[in-house]
């Protein structure tokens, strides 16, 4: 458990809750230290532990300090090789509360924090603000940068959200993000009528805003950009695969 989320769950909670935290999940990352490993994290630079569950896969490898997983660390590669010096005069939106990239995009001219929940409030107290991604409250050619990751296979309305993403970019502003690698694209739940109905057998992904995780709507894969199309966006792979999962950060690009 990396020290940022115990730092946080202290904050957000209080020690009681942080230390009962510790000690359930504490003791799965001791038996999983072989699978630990020692390097410099991408997110944080920092030298560091990359700990680990038992055979916990390349993924599931977090730094001790910021909690970056390898996803996280190819996007902040991928944002300082793409943009290097010019984050401090870009705006930047992160689709994320609690990022281990916070700290190299707080650097930007203008950070914005969001996170979505069912009937949230505007804004939280760390300054996160509640943003729906297919229904964005903010202007037209507002953001140089949007940053997300593990988002999109979770919007019931996958292309509503890619529409939103280009109209709320700047020309030549672009989107990068991480899904789940699957080998094609394909609807796995919709909602009708208020109610969802499953395509697929449902799948669940951990989620820290929901004790029950969240339901993945979508599988998404290479052909993203066949099956749902969006003028205005050129949506590509731009890092990977990496990793025994074959990890990916695409980019989805507005013309200049």
């Amino acid at each position: 458990m990396a020290l940022l989320k115990v730092w946080r769950t202290v904050r957000q909670y209080g020690p009681r809750h942080a230390w009962k935290k510790v000690t359930t999940v504490g003791p799965a990352y001791l038996a999983g230290i072989r699978d630990w490993r020692v390097g410099r994290c991408q997110c944080c630079e920092r030298a560091t532990i990359f700990i680990a569950q038992p055979n916990g896969s390349s993924e599931s490898r977090s730094c001790l300090f910021c909690s970056a997983n390898e996803r996280y660390e190819l996007l902040a590669t991928e944002i300082r090789i793409r943009y290097g010096n010019r984050l401090p005069e870009m705006d930047v939106l992160e689709l994320d509360p609690h990022s281990p990239l916070r700290t190299l995009l707080s650097i930007a001219r203008t950070y914005t924090r969001s996170f979505y929940g069912d009937g949230c409030a505007l804004q939280r107290r760390d300054g996160a603000v509640c943003e729906d991604i297919t229904a964005l409250s903010f202007r037209e050619n507002t953001f140089d940068l949007i940053v997300s990751s593990e988002v999109f296979e979770h919007v019931p309305k996958l292309e509503k959200a890619l529409s939103e993403t280009a109209r709320v970019l700047r020309p030549g502003g672009a989107h990068l993000f991480t899904v789940p690698p699957r080998t094609r694209t394909r609807k796995r739940a919709e909602i009708i009528q208020g109610q969802t109905r499953h395509i697929e057998p449902p799948e669940y992904h951990r989620d820290p805003l929901s004790p029950n995780g969240i339901l993945a709507f979508w599988d998404i894969g290479p052909d993203l950009p066949v099956v749902i199309p969006c003028a205005g966006l050129n949506v590509r792979i731009v890092r990977g695969p990496v990793g025994d999962e074959g990890r990916l950060v695409w980019i989805a690009e507005r013309a200049a």
